[in-house]
Parts: structure tokens; C-alpha cells; sequence
């Protein structure tokens, strides 16, 4: 991907994550004085309420989305700044890896944009959690694989000069089978 079309993209993740957030935080206020005092705040691992609190908690979704787009906006700002990512790197690896990684901050945005977003939208109109068909805590570790295809991605183009593909593919499947094994386990 060239340097324009991932700057587009870059910037449309950024706008689309602050967006998504900030349009339900303005529709939350308008709806806000309609909640009664206790509301079900947070989900537990079947979906569902497992705590009610005062309603001005209600905004807790949009502390934490803001927080998480927050950090990995500044992450990526901070990836663009760093001069040298390694010594002997070439300057095209060097390019990789800061973009592989930026998009991997930008995939991480994305999803916990969307995952608060749901939050709030279940909370305002007290509905159960929407993940999916998974578990919350399942469906919140699925951003841990946008990490390891990141360092997979950046790893594999750095080694496929300095060793064979094998190595490279081996990973991949050992990836595969963690994933694999863990959905197995879940369903029995």
C-alpha cells in the first residue's frame, strides 16, 4: 500500500473511531434525564447485567472508549516520531514495520470504538450485550490476534531474508492451532 491510501485510511479510522464515540455520547446526554436512578451498568460473562448503579455510570462506556482511542491515537503519533525502529534495518523494512504496526493501532482504535459503542448503545436501552455469540471475555480478547498477525506480518518480512519460509509458516500454524484449540474448549 502506498504512503497517500494508508494516510487516507489512517484518517479515516481516526475519524469514523471519534465519531462513532462521540455521536452516542450526544445521543446519550439527550436521552440521559429519561434513565431511571439505577440502571444495569455491566455485563458479566453470560452477556447480561451483573451490575446496576447510579445512572450518571452509564457514561462509563464512553470514559473507556474515549481512554482506549486516546492512547492508541497517541501510540500511532508516537510511532511516526521514533527515528529508527532498528540498526539494521533497511529503510524499506524500517517502513514496513512502522506502518505494519500503526495499522495494527489503528485495527486495535476500530475495534474498541465499536466494542464501546455497542456498550453504550446495550446501556441506553438496557439491553443485553451484543458480542457476537461470544462471551464478553472471549470477545474482548479478540484484538489480541491483530497483534500477532502484526508481529507475524513485521517478523516475517524481516526473517524471510535471513532464514527459510518454513519457520514463517510454522508460526502461522501454531497460531492457528492456539486459536483452534481455545474455540474447542469453549465449546465443551
Amino acid at each position: 500500500m502506498n504512503e497517500r491510501a494508508f494516510k487516507k485510511l489512517h484518517t479515516a479510522v481516526n475519524i469514523i473511531s471519534f465519531g462513532m464515540l462521540t455521536v452516542y455520547f450526544l445521543y446519550m446526554i439527550a436521552v440521559y434525564r429519561d434513565f431511571p436512578e439505577q440502571i444495569g451498568i455491566h455485563y458479566g460473562d453470560d452477556n447480561e447485567f451483573d451490575v446496576y448503579a447510579s445512572k450518571w455510570l452509564a457514561f462509563f462506556p464512553f470514559m473507556a472508549g474515549f481512554g482506549l482511542v486516546g492512547i492508541f491515537t497517541l501510540a500511532g503519533v508516537a510511532a511516526k516520531k521514533v527515528k529508527n525502529i532498528g540498526k539494521k534495518l533497511s529503510e524499506e523494512d524500517d517502513r514496513f514495520i512502522r506502518m505494519t504496526f500503526i495499522a495494527a493501532l489503528d485495527a486495535m482504535k476500530l475495534f474498541w470504538a465499536v466494542f464501546y459503542t455497542i456498550w453504550a448503545h446495550c446501556v441506553i436501552h438496557q439491553t443485553r450485550m451484543f458480542t457476537f455469540g461470544l462471551p464478553i471475555r472471549e470477545f474482548q480478547a479478540l484484538p489480541l490476534l491483530i497483534i500477532v498477525g502484526a508481529f507475524l506480518a513485521a517478523d516475517s518480512k524481516v526473517r524471510l531474508k535471513k532464514s527459510t519460509k518454513y519457520i514463517i509458516i510454522a508460526e502461522i500454524i501454531w497460531v492457528a492451532v492456539c486459536i483452534f484449540v481455545r474455540i474447542i474448549r469453549n465449546n465443551f
